[in-house]
């Protein structure tokens, strides 16, 4: 958090001009992992790597609800570029993290907002992705190869430009 907000006035402001407030906020710590929010329990779990290193998930155990954050996708195209060296099969391990607190929605960070927030559904198509490129990486020489592919085997899903920096990054 505290490198996004030292890198914001020549990354994020540039791609997202007057969208992002003023003030930078960067979270703290919870003792337990847990607060009570309007009588509900919100838990902080860790999943571990899944578009990148150190990720976690709030989840809300008597909802069957699960904020997701970069663990789970919804109708758009994974950011790959941390896939490399084990990335897909950590990811996956994140997935399974998720799947275990057995929910029914989920909130994805990265979601198409014309699609419901299935948990089932997410689950599957977050993992299918993944076994896609996996399936694909190897079948391509190049960058192009492998986006174009990806492009056709998803083409419903949102942010092409996260699937070629994640293309570019596996074939550099």
């Amino acid at each position: 958090m505290h490198h996004n907000v030292a890198i914001r006035p020549g990354f994020w402001d540039k791609f997202f001009p007057g969208l992002i407030p003023d003030t930078p906020v960067t979270a703290v710590t919870v003792p337990g992992d847990r607060f009570t929010l309007e009588g509900h329990d919100l838990v902080m779990v860790e999943a571990g790597h899944s578009d990148t290193d150190d990720t976690s998930v709030l989840h809300v155990p008597d909802l069957g609800l699960v904020v997701a954050g970069d663990v789970i996708y919804n109708g758009v195209h994974q950011y790959l570029v941390e896939a490399g060296d084990g990335g897909l099969d950590a990811w996956r391990r994140a997935i399974a993290v998720v799947e275990d607190l057995a929910p029914r929605r989920i909130v994805a960070g990265h979601k198409n907002k014309e699609l419901d927030d299935d948990a089932g559904r997410t689950l599957a198509e977050t993992r299918q992705y993944l076994d896609a490129a996996e399936e694909l990486l190897p079948r391509h020489d190049d960058a192009l190869g492998f986006f174009n592919a990806m492009l056709e085997r998803f083409p419903e899903r949102l942010n092409p430009g996260a699937l070629w920096g994640g293309a570019v990054a596996l074939y550099s």
